[in-house]
């Protein structure tokens, strides 16, 4: 059959043919996108209740809220936060989850709740995150131009980018909510002989929506209106609060009307100007390269329609980074390809350095039309499995073509020499592939967040590697039948002849140095296999005394950093903007930052996470990384110019890429008792504020400051026959304000807020002893039954799974492993009996164990899917202990690369580097042990077979290691040539992508090259030896 699939030339020809156009095509039409989309195993349940105190909100939102979400099925963890205004609940579910039944879940149990909550409870918003949701591109609207203005200009922008079908969500950040406030003059009011609950009764009894009906009788029927809406600020103004015989005091009289904004709980700046910032999200499996140009198009047409002076800036543009990452995916290929074709022209020869060459593109190709098929976008992980394939694809070809060359030396017919090569070497190319295969397979169930953010490799990896096999045995032979006629006989094919049948002594070159040095080390099999296992042990010894110990992700030079500020007291917004605007001054004049946008105190449109002493943010952007020092020289300069600004504390966080995370260590420390739980928390943190390595700890306390706490006399209040509800109407025109109403401008398309407030030279503390509130007797002074007393300030309350909880986070100094720290901590943590809070290690050490976890269960899956791969493939359990024996012995190789390096095991990189490492390794030694299979049958003794196979094996096993060690060699080094600008680059951030990987593979090839030539002959000659005893006794 594969004969005959073979000899249909055209048909093949014409398949080819099909596959570079549809892979082209493919290629081109594939998705763009940084990230992969991916859902977190994340629901977010967000209430709103404006003014209620954290201690209300826990008691009469949060825990009525726990009660009902913690029945649904799967939820892993729940955490609550209650603050000022509102709190959240957090939904952890398993990994695997369900998101559309979970959403469902969560929306029909917060719809149970509802009732049970407070009437001015707002209603919950349930929301899912995921990595769409994260914006793709941020764009500054800015201008000298009316607030209330430039609020529409990007309002219509933010309308006509969510119109856009690519667009899932827009966020505007820093816009103001419209609001009329009726600002009352309490001394006007009580000159006219009234109070504030007449004009609260008179503005709750307008603004009523009357449907008369319709009137109908012998004249007709006629439609009745009664105009009773307020319809513009005259009609505020005219509403008459008092009226007797002679006249009326209207509400003009002793308040004043604004169309105004409601009070600002922050703000947003760009580059040091007031802005209005648009976040912007793409769906799931659009094209971020096209998108991002659709947004920058509508936007500056947006802005040419206004006719107003605006100044609009685009910034973290995701597209540039990974058109960065398509180009160096690309010019690697072309790199690898000119690499494999030097060593493969100086092995074999031009015409076999093509064919074995074409099966890179022709592989990519072919994946990519695959790729299609599954709705495979192309994202960071996909071309950073297509680059690690590079190395790995072309050792079927190898296998293929150095075969026909044996062969040809042979001087057999060239007309059928390529399909003998491919059906001889059809079973080991199969068994190889399998192999490979089976070593990435396990990893298509990896769970958690890095799981599914890592989904994609396996995936990539297994339909490349399937599409390499298909190159090998099909259209290569194809191919090279082609062109067989121009491959001529010449003196290397002499070499080849004398490893077939010939005498081996007569061999020249390097086959004749192997030769005689595996020769020497025949004589002394058992001293070679004990060394390399004590060089095993020795090395994961030296590793566990000097290497650099783990670490989950690889640092990337990050494109974006964010400075957050901390300060403690009772801080107004002007104050927190005062000490952002400080912050910036320093920021603005660095030449190494592009751009930056800032958000004071708590901006609309984002959620109220992190630490509660942050009075705000500054988000920058780096210039181009090659116009620029690193990152981290640059941070580290601004950090020392911090220093001289007094009583904040600023934390510089540099963007991370791969699966989300927060700080480097996250502490949750869980209790019933909240004293008990305050005693430990303090306790760890004094002794983490001791550790020199240490770095912006957040305590999760909450800041000290101080609120005040009206206690109503409720007896006195009854003397005086006031109730509750006055006195906390009076208290909130003091703060925020008292809502009476809404109404509907002609020039708005949402419903306007009408707000009673004290002016505001009366919001003080000292107008809450005078306001006076009406009753039966006449107006009575506040301060007759409520008394003022200041008290500790409650910050947020945090909770998980219904215990009060506490998360210190923090960061661990550059040029360390943050896992090497956590052993530290919890070994304190062992030793000290105080502690009797539950504590557990949340974010990347949780993320890092459950990967750790994974991967030693997934190499193990590994290995037993390729030892099922080699018991049917020979047949005999001892060559399948020779082959897993050197997959664990290639790890000397990694280790000593960590070594030399000085790098950490990198939990993801390197060890999905160890996975794909057994899977060349297993390749090399399948070949050999078949050769050696075959060349038994005929040879007069066991050593020589080993030596014509190892010999024979040489050139092949060569080859692969050097294909695959030099077309990884350039991103192990960081090193990139864009052929197309002619530019060379060293050390660029997509690169560091693949760093830890691809030195795992360079620095374990290298040795498994050692490994297959040397001791592999080794454990053949002393099992031989074994099993020829046992036969003979």
């Amino acid at each position: 059959m594969h004969e005959k699939i073979l000899k249909s030339t055209k048909t093949l020809l014409l398949i080819f043919s099909f596959i570079i156009i549809a892979g082209i095509s493919s290629y081109t039409s594939l998705p763009r996108e940084a990230d992969p989309d991916i859902s977190l195993p994340v629901i977010y349940v967000s209430l709103s209740h404006i003014g209620i105190s954290p201690d209300d909100s826990e008691r009469l939102l949060i825990k009525p809220m726990e009660k009902e979400l913690k029945k649904i099925e799967g939820v892993k963890q729940m955490s609550t936060t209650s603050y000022l205004g509102g709190g959240n609940v957090i939904l952890e579910f398993d990994a695997g989850f369900n998101s559309e039944k979970a959403l469902n879940d969560v929306r029909v149990k917060v719809d149970n709740v509802k009732n049970k909550l407070p009437e001015e409870t707002k209603e919950p918003k349930v929301s899912e995150v995921n990595l769409s949701r994260f914006p793709v591109l941020t764009v500054a609207i800015s201008g000298k131009i009316e607030p209330r203005l430039l609020i529409e200009i990007s309002k219509n922008i933010s309308n006509t980018i969510e119109g856009l079908s690519e667009i899932l969500e827009v966020k505007i950040i820093g816009e103001r909510e419209r609001e009329i406030e009726v600002l009352v003059d309490p001394v006007t009011v009580k000159a006219y002989g009234l109070t504030t609950s007449n004009v609260i009764e008179s503005l709750r009894k307008e603004n009523i929506l009357i449907p008369a009906g319709t009137l109908s009788n012998q004249s007709g029927s006629f439609n009745i209106r009664i105009p009773s809406l307020f319809e513009d600020r005259n009609d505020l103004l005219n509403l008459p609060i008092q009226s007797n015989a002679e006249s009326s005091i209207k509400l003009g009289k002793i308040a004043t009307i604004v169309d105004s904004f409601k009070r600002p709980m922050g703000y947003a700046r760009n580059n040091g100007e007031n802005a209005i910032i648009l976040e912007i999200s793409k769906r799931t499996g659009e094209n971020i390269i096209f998108t991002i140009d659709k947004i920058k198009k509508v936007v500056l047409q947006q802005v040419k329609k206004s006719n107003k002076i605006v100044k609009v800036e685009f910034f973290q543009d995701e597209s540039l980074s990974i058109n960065s990452m398509i180009s160096d995916l690309e010019n690697n290929v072309i790199l690898a390809i000119l690499l494999v074709l030097i060593i493969v022209i100086f092995w074999m020869g031009l015409h076999s350095a093509v064919l074995v060459c074409v099966s890179i593109p022709g592989s990519f190709l072919l994946s990519m039309v695959f790729l299609s098929l599954f709705n495979v976008t192309i994202n960071v992980v996909v071309l950073f499995s297509l680059i690690l394939s590079v190395g790995i694809l072309i050792d079927g070809a190898i296998i293929v073509v150095e075969y026909a060359n044996r062969r040809l030396s042979e001087k057999d017919n060239l007309g059928s020499i390529f399909y003998l090569s491919a059906k001889k070497m059809a079973r080991p190319v199969i068994a190889s592939t399998l192999t490979t295969l089976a070593a990435f397979f396990p990893l298509i169930f990896w769970p958690g967040v890095a799981g599914e953010f890592m989904f994609y490799l396996p995936i990539t990896l297994l339909t490349i590697l399937s599409s390499s096999l298909v190159m090998a045995l099909i259209f290569i032979p194809m191919l090279g039948n082609l062109v067989s006629f121009r491959i001529k006989y010449n003196q290397n094919f002499k070499t080849l002849s004398l490893l077939e049948t010939g005498n081996l002594s007569e061999i020249k070159g390097i086959q004749l140095i192997y030769l005689n040095f595996l020769k020497s080390c025949l004589n002394y099999p058992y001293k070679i296999i004990f060394s390399t296992i004590i060089l095993l042990l020795s090395i994961q010894f030296v590793y566990m005394k000097i290497g650099k110990g783990f670490e989950f992700f690889p640092p990337i030079e990050p494109d974006y950093a964010e400075v957050v500020i901390h300060a403690r007291g009772n801080l107004s917004l002007e104050d927190k903007d005062v000490i952002i605007k400080r912050v910036e001054k320093y920021v603005l004049k660095n030449k190494n930052i592009s751009n930056i946008y800032s958000k004071i105190g708590n901006v609309k449109g984002e959620r109220r996470d992190g630490s509660e002493d942050i009075v705000g943010s500054i988000k920058l952007e780096f210039v181009n990384w090659k116009d620029r020092p690193k990152a981290k020289s640059i941070l580290n300069a601004l950090e020392k110019e911090f220093k001289t600004i007094a009583g904040v504390v600023i934390e510089i966080i540099e963007k991370k890429d791969g699966p989300p995370k927060d700080k480097d260590i996250d502490i949750e420390l869980s209790n019933a008792s909240k004293e008990m739980l305050l005693k430990d928390t303090k306790s760890l943190i004094r002794f983490l504020k001791m550790q020199s390595w240490t770095r912006n700890i957040d305590d999760g306390l909450s800041v000290p400051g101080v609120d005040w706490e009206l206690i109503v006399d409720r007896s006195q209040a009854d003397k005086y026959q006031i109730d509750l509800i006055k006195v906390g109407n009076v208290i909130q025109m003091l703060t925020h304000g008292l809502k009476i109403s809404d109404f509907m401008p002609e020039n708005s398309d949402e419903e306007v807020d009408v707000v009673v407030k004290f002016k505001k030279d009366f919001q003080t503390l000292d107008e809450l002893d005078r306001i006076e509130i009406e009753s039966p007797n006449g107006p009575v002074s506040l301060s007759s039954f409520v008394q003022r007393n200041p008290v500790k300030k409650v910050g947020k309350i945090n909770r998980v799974n219904s215990l009060r909880s506490v998360n210190i986070r923090l960061d661990v100094k550059d040029g360390l492993v943050a896992n090497s720290k956590v052993k530290e901590i919890k070994n304190w943590l062992e030793n000290n009996e105080d502690i009797n809070s539950n504590i557990m290690f949340r974010g990347q050490e949780e993320d890092q164990e459950e990967a750790k976890q994974f991967l030693i269960k997934a190499f193990f899956v590994s290995i037993f899917l390729i030892l099922i791969i080699l018991v049917a493939t020979f047949e005999n359990y001892y060559y399948c202990f020779i082959i897993l024996t050197s997959v664990i012995m290639s790890t000397i190789g990694v280790m000593i690369g960590l070594v030399v390096t000085q790098q950490p095991f990198g939990v993801i990189m390197s060890g999905i580097g160890v996975i794909a490492l057994a899977g060349i390794v297993v390749n090399n030694n399948i070949v050999l042990l078949d050769t050696f299979k075959t060349i038994k049958k005929t040879s007069l003794n066991i050593p020589e077979a080993i030596l014509r196979t190892s010999v024979q094996r040489l050139r092949p096993v060569l080859l692969t290691t050097l294909t695959t060690f030099f077309g990884l060699l350039p991103m192990a080094m960081g090193l990139n040539i864009n052929f197309l600008n002619q530019q060379i680059s060293l050390g660029s951030p997509s690169s560091q992508w693949w760093l830890q990987l691809s030195n795992a593979i360079v620095f374990g090839v290298i040795f498994s090259f050692v490994l297959t030539l040397i001791v592999t002959p080794c454990l053949i000659l002393v099992g031989e030896r074994l099993f020829n005893q046992s036969r003979k006794i």
